[in-house]
């Protein structure tokens, strides 16, 4: 019991030091997580993944190959998927994170956050109006407000209902 405690405390604080972009601290402290603990190929996976994420962010490391690794040992956790995006990303190789994305969105279409993800690196889908240029005003005003319209949806969902 005082290990998973100790665990969640170490993991906790390598994400901590992974947002403010101590890459360093945050590869100690994943280390720790990793060899201390490993009770669980899930949470040993989970760790593996961010810490390849800080060695990959913080020019530690530049491979891949630890959170290629950490989604070998548990394919279908889309938290793994998008670190392993965010990595793709962040070394200039857009179309492999891409389709590590639409990996993640084929195993759990509606994650939140893979969305979030692939609406944040500009991802665009096919025009509304084929017929019609994709600069073409009259398909960007439709592309706008069928965008808008599936924002205020899902606001809309978030939102408690009346008792």
């Amino acid at each position: 019991m005082q290990t998973n405690v100790r665990l969640v405390v170490e993991f906790s604080q390598g994400i901590r030091a992974l947002k403010n972009s101590d890459y360093a601290k945050g590869v100690f402290y994943f280390r720790v997580a990793l060899h201390k603990h490993k009770q669980s190929d899930t949470a040993s996976a989970k760790c593996m993944a961010y810490l390849g994420l800080c060695e990959v962010l913080g020019g530690l490391g530049e491979k891949i190959t630890l959170i290629e690794q950490a989604h070998k040992l548990n394919p279908s956790d889309t938290d793994i998927i998008r670190v392993l995006a965010y990595a793709f990303f962040s070394l200039g190789d857009r179309r492999q994170g891409l389709a590590v994305i639409i990996l993640g969105l084929k195993i759990e279409p509606d994650n939140t956050e893979l969305l979030f993800f692939l609406e944040q690196v500009g991802y665009r889908r096919k025009r509304l109006i084929d017929s019609l240029d994709r600069t073409n005003k009259i398909n960007q005003f439709f592309g706008r407000m069928c965008r808008k319209t599936k924002k205020s949806i899902a606001l809309m969902s978030a939102l408690p209902t009346a008792a």
